[in-house]
C-alpha cells in the first residue's frame, strides 16, 4: 500500500513489453538507415530490456533497474543451459553504451540490432515455457548463485510492480505502434 499523496508505479503487461521490443528493433533499423549509429545502438538496448521486462514481469520479478535486468537473464539462461542468452546480453549491453561513446561502426551497430533480434526471439520463447525445475546440470556454486539472484528478483518492493491493470485501464494505454509505421 501507497502513502497518501504518492504515487505507486503499474507495471505493463509482458505482452506490451514485448510489443514496445519489436518496436525498439524497427526504430534500431530506421535510425541505423538514416545514419544515426547514437540512436540505433540505444534502441537495440530499449529492444532486449524491454523483452526482458516482458519475461521478468510475467514471473512476477523485479525489473526496475539494470541490475534486476542482468540477474533476470543470468537466471534463465543457466537455468535453461542457454550460455548463448549471456553472450548476447553482453552484445546488446555494449550498444547500450556505445550510445554515450560512439566507438562502433555502422557494421558493428548492424550486428548488434541482429543479435537484438535474436535474444528478443529468445526472450519470447522462454517466456512462454515453464522454468525448468531440474537444476541438476548446475554446479553448487551456479546453484547458490541462482538462489541470491531469484532472491533478488523476488524481494519485495514498494516500486517494482504496481497493481495490475484494470481492463479499462489498459485500453486506455496509447497503442505501441500506431499504424505500424515503427
Amino acid at each position: 500500500m501507497t502513502s497518501p499523496g504518492s504515487e505507486q508505479k503499474r507495471a505493463s503487461p509482458p505482452e506490451r513489453y514485448e510489443a514496445m521490443a519489436a518496436h525498439k528493433l524497427r526504430q534500431a533499423q530506421d535510425e541505423l538507415d538514416l545514419g544515426d549509429l547514437q540512436q540505433a545502438s540505444e534502441k537495440v538496448w530499449g529492444a532486449a530490456a524491454q523483452s526482458i521486462k516482458a519475461l521478468a514481469q510475467q514471473q512476477g520479478w523485479n525489473h526496475h533497474a539494470h541490475n534486476y535486468l542482468r540477474d533476470a537473464v543470468m537466471y534463465v539462461a543457466f537455468v535453461w543451459g542457454r550460455d548463448d542468452l549471456r553472450l548476447l546480453l553482453d552484445s546488446v549491453s555494449s550498444a547500450h553504451t556505445n550510445f554515450y561513446e560512439h566507438q562502433e561502426l555502422k557494421y558493428e551497430v548492424q550486428a548488434r540490432i541482429d543479435d537484438a533480434r535474436t535474444f528478443t526471439a529468445i526472450m519470447a520463447e522462454l517466456r512462454r515455457a515453464d522454468l525448468p525445475q531440474d537444476q541438476s546440470h548446475l554446479t553448487p556454486d551456479q546453484r547458490e548463485g541462482l538462489e541470491r539472484r531469484l532472491r533478488a528478483l523476488t524481494r519485495q518492493t514498494t516500486y517494482s510492480h504496481g497493481p495490475e491493470f484494470t481492463p479499462e485501464e489498459l485500453a486506455a494505454l496509447p497503442p505501441v505502434d500506431p499504424g505500424g509505421n515503427g
